[in-house]
């Protein structure tokens, strides 16, 4: 792939737009907008964080070299701290966790609400430096007003 088309691929997530889909139940759930939107969500959702977590996810990078992975840390932090803000910028009571893990052969981002009486998606303490994997955590929980 060649890079300008890379760079193409990653504006969803770089300029990231949202859009909002309810189960019966009303809960909201927050996803990505990559072009392709879910259907209506008319059942009940019985795990809400797993819903979220599995379709907000994002392929960064793949088989990235030694000689490259600095920079393309450099590069996913940046996008996962921005997508933490906008995220907590566009829905101000809801909160957040970006979750972005890197190894050599990809990097995925992805994002969920920090649901009431749920555990988070990933444990990111038992799953660091597994198979080389680096893996970070950025949280938004809006404070009280």
């Amino acid at each position: 792939m060649k890079k300008y088309e890379q760079l193409v691929g990653l504006l969803p997530i770089i300029y990231p737009v949202f859009y909002i889909k309810k189960d019966r139940a009303g809960n909201e759930f927050i996803f990505l907008d990559e072009g392709r939107q879910q259907e209506n969500i008319l059942i009940e959702i019985s795990d809400k964080t797993q819903c979220e977590a599995v379709e907000n996810h994002f392929h960064l990078f793949d088989r990235v070299s030694k000689e490259n992975k600095v920079a393309v840390k450099k590069i996913c932090v940046s996008i996962a701290k921005n997508l933490l803000q906008t995220l907590t910028q566009t829905f101000p009571d809801k909160k957040f966790i970006v979750y972005l893990q890197i190894n050599n052969n990809d990097s995925i981002i992805r994002f969920h609400q920090i649901w009431n009486e749920e555990p988070l998606y990933f444990d990111v303490k038992q799953l660091r430096n597994k198979d080389g994997t680096e893996i970070f955590e950025y949280k938004y929980e809006p404070g009280p007003t």
